[in-house]
C-alpha cells in the first residue's frame, strides 16, 4: 500500500509545500528520488567509462576566484556521452532522462511537452580540485535580465525557462564544499555586487551548502544563482549528473540538432519525446502525461495539408 501511495504523489506534480518552496527558493529536494540499485549501476557505468572524461584545464577552468580555485592543478573532470555508451553502461542514464518521480514537477515547471535542453553532463570533482565560480541568476553582471535562464510566477502558474536536474551520486555534507546556491536569486533585480561573487567571508549570510545523499535530486532554477566550492568531503570524489530542460518551444543549447538518431529506436516514448527539437505543442508534439502515458497534440490534417500546398512542407 506504501509504494502504491508513494507512486500516487509522484503524479501529482509539485506539492503545496515545493511549490512554496521552489517560488521562495529556486530549488526543491527530492529526498531519496533513486533506487540504491540506480545509484549503483550509474557509479558503476562511470568508473568503467572513466577514460571517457575530460578535464578542465588552463583557460578551461570554471574557476576564476580565489574562493573557487582549490589546489589550483586540478580541474573538474567532464564527460557528456553517457546517452551513447555501451550497454549497459548507457541504461541508466537514459532511464534518467523522464523519471516518473520528476516528469510531472517538469510538467509544472517548463510546462507540458518539455524537452531536454543541454546534453546531459556528468561531472567527477576530486578532493581540493577546482570548483565553479557563482553563475547563472536572474540578470548578469551588468544588471541585465537573463531572459534564456529566467522565472516567472503568473496567475498561480510557474514557468521556467531552464531547470536543472541535478542527481547526486555521492553524499555530500553542509560544509564539504561542492554544490552552493544563493536561495532567492531566480528573482533578483541586481546585479551580484563582486565581494559576495568572492565568497570569502560571511557565507552563512547568503550562501547555501545543501546536505545531500546518494540518490537525491536537487531541482533548480537555472536562474538561481549557484557555483561549487572546492570539494572537501570524506570521499575522493564527488559525482553529479545534471539533465537540463526547458519549456517546449525553448531552445538554449544546440545539441538536439543531430536528432539522437542513432539511439531513438532503442528508448522508450517517454524517452523519446523529452529528445524532441523546439516547437510549440499544437503542432503534433509529445507530451508525457503525468502517469508516464503519452499524448499527441495533434494538428489537423486539414491543416497540415493547407501547410503542404503553401509552404510546400508538413509544418509553417
Amino acid at each position: 500500500y506504501y509504494n502504491e501511495y508513494k507512486s500516487y504523489l509522484s503524479m501529482r506534480g509539485l506539492t503545496t509545500e515545493q511549490r512554496y518552496l521552489f517560488d521562495l527558493r529556486g530549488y526543491v529536494i527530492l529526498r531519496k528520488a533513486l533506487s540504491s540499485a540506480d545509484v549503483k549501476e550509474a557509479r558503476d557505468a562511470i568508473q568503467a567509462n572513466l577514460h571517457r572524461f575530460n578535464e578542465r584545464k588552463d583557460d578551461l577552468r570554471n574557476s576564476k576566484l580565489e574562493a573557487f580555485q582549490g589546489d589550483k592543478i586540478r580541474g573538474r573532470m567532464d564527460c557528456g556521452t553517457m546517452l551513447r555508451w555501451d550497454k549497459p553502461h548507457c541504461n541508466v542514464f537514459r532511464k534518467f532522462l523522464a523519471l516518473p518521480s520528476v516528469v510531472p514537477i517538469l510538467n509544472d515547471l517548463c510546462g507540458r511537452g518539455f524537452r531536454l535542453d543541454h546534453l546531459p553532463l556528468t561531472i567527477i570533482q576530486h578532493r581540493n580540485s577546482e570548483g565553479f565560480d557563482l553563475h547563472g541568476g536572474n540578470v548578469d553582471e551588468n544588471g541585465n535580465w537573463q531572459q534564456d535562464l529566467s522565472y516567472d510566477c503568473r496567475y498561480g502558474r510557474i514557468s521556467c525557462n531552464l531547470v536543472n536536474i541535478s542527481i547526486q551520486l555521492d553524499s555530500t555534507r553542509s560544509g564539504d564544499g561542492g554544490f552552493v546556491i544563493i536561495p532567492g536569486s531566480h528573482k533578483a533585480n541586481f546585479a551580484l555586487p563582486p565581494d559576495l561573487a568572492k565568497c570569502q567571508t560571511h557565507l552563512d549570510d547568503y550562501l547555501v551548502n545543501p546536505a545531500l545523499e546518494q540518490g537525491d535530486i536537487m531541482i533548480f532554477s537555472e536562474a538561481t544563482t549557484h557555483g561549487a566550492l572546492p570539494w572537501k568531503g570524506v570521499s575522493d570524489y564527488r559525482r553529479t549528473v545534471f539533465y537540463r530542460f526547458c519549456p517546449p518551444n525553448f531552445g538554449y543549447g544546440r545539441g538536439y540538432v543531430d536528432n539522437f538518431g542513432d539511439i531513438m529506436t532503442e528508448l522508450s516514448e517517454p524517452q523519446r519525446a523529452v529528445l524532441q527539437p523546439p516547437f510549440t505543442n499544437r503542432l503534433d508534439r509529445v507530451e508525457i502525461n503525468n502517469d508516464m502515458t503519452i499524448t499527441v497534440n495533434k494538428r489537423s490534417e486539414a491543416k497540415k495539408e493547407f501547410d503542404r500546398k503553401t509552404f510546400e512542407r508538413e509544418y509553417f
